[in-house]
């Protein structure tokens, strides 16, 4: 459109495709609920933190490569000071480059948990790394300020136990991966709605362009609108 190499015919098509793509995220839910890891650690975070975390420091523990995508999450959406620490500090000093924020060396991440609001931990170790006495440590110094500690390694890096405690707010990447699927279970169930939406735009844009009274073949019917659950739960992952 920009070169000005569509004409009508193909202009017409692209204005419909936009209006139907509006109005199917207009009357469906077909848009709503989040679809990967990441951003459902967004979506809780914002209800714990009542949607505003222009003022939030997150804490990545591990710099690889799916903590690394769930601070980028984070930080589209407001979070502003960014801790990292890894067991190699260069790793840590370039990731944390990335969002403007600090490297802090990894025998000193416990007193760091202090000024974080959200831990997100993936390092890869096979035993715990950050335990139920690591947290109670520092609450006195929180003064009730709500800390969410999101778990994504494999095995799990966070002491399940940490849960109980006053004002912690603890999920693992199972939690996540289980509202992932619920939510994808939620948008394939929308999928009639955007087919029959698709349809009637498509049979009025068709009617437009080739009036049924002056066509030489019949209309072929459109491909039918197919999003496999398969797809939304490879979502899951982050990417």
């Amino acid at each position: 459109q920009a070169a000005r190499l569509a004409g009508k015919v193909l202009n017409r098509v692209f204005q419909s495709a936009l209006q139907t793509a509006k109005e199917i995220r207009t009357r469906t839910a077909i848009g709503r609920g989040a679809t990967s890891v990441g951003s459902v650690a967004v979506e809780l975070a914002e209800r714990i933190f009542d949607s505003d975390l222009s003022r939030k420091t997150v804490l990545i523990l591990g710099a690889g490569k799916m903590g690394e995508a769930c601070v980028r999450h984070l930080a589209k959406r407001g979070a502003k000071t960014v801790l990292v620490s890894n067991r190699s500090f260069d790793r840590a000093q370039n990731l944390a480059s990335e969002f403007g924020g600090q490297a802090v060396p990894f025998e000193e991440f416990r007193q760091a948990l202090a000024a974080a609001d959200i831990v997100v931990s993936s390092t890869g170790s096979p035993e715990i790394v950050l335990r139920r006495d690591d947290v109670a440590a520092v609450l006195p110094q929180r003064r009730n300020r709500p800390l969410f500690l999101i778990d994504i390694a494999v095995p799990r890096d966070i002491d399940p136990a940490i849960q109980h405690l006053a004002n912690v707010f603890l999920y693992d990447i199972d939690d996540l991966q289980g509202i992932v699927l619920e939510n994808a279970r939620c948008r394939e169930q929308e999928l009639a709605r955007c087919r029959e939406i698709v349809a009637g735009r498509t049979a009025a844009v068709m009617e437009k362009i080739a009036p049924s009274g002056k066509r030489t073949c019949p209309l072929r019917p459109a491909a039918p609108l197919h999003w496999p659950l398969g797809y939304l739960e490879s979502q899951s992952q982050i990417a």
